[in-house]
């Protein structure tokens, strides 16, 4: 009689391993991974995060001419955001929501101004996303 093997891609059923101690018993087919993922300590991990990339790229935007108001200002329109993704959490951080605000891609990338003279970039959210990756 041939024994059966579970190929690769197939389940093989519950898988028990038990511990020593307190007799406590692992099972891997309840998706604990699934669970730990999309737990309330896992989102405040992933908004601390997303509030630290954009309190740098808020730190490094560049200052503008604002006499009346400040509200069109690229530091008052970097906000981070968490959403539910699937089975996961996930940190944006959105740049100009309003539309009325300083273009901050043009101070990112320069640009030219009407005479034709060129403004070199500045790359402050470049910077920003290089200071906080993991390598």
């Amino acid at each position: 009689m041939a024994r059966r093997v579970a190929g690769p891609g197939q389940a093989r059923g519950k898988q028990f391993s038990r511990f020593d101690k307190g007799g406590f018993t692992f099972t891997t087919d309840i998706g604990f991974e699934s669970k730990l993922i999309m737990s309330s300590p896992v989102r405040a991990l992933v908004a601390a995060q997303a509030a630290e990339l954009a309190g740098d790229m808020v730190k490094n935007a560049p200052l503008g001419r604002h006499v009346r108001t400040d509200e069109y200002s690229i530091k008052k329109n970097i906000h981070p955001y968490v959403e539910q993704v699937g089975d996961e959490w996930v940190g944006y951080v959105v740049i100009e929501e309003n539309e009325r605000a300083r273009h901050a891609m043009l101070q990112e990338r320069g640009y030219r101004d009407p005479s034709g003279r060129r403004h070199r970039g500045r790359f402050y959210l470049k910077k920003a996303l290089e200071k906080g990756r993991l390598e």
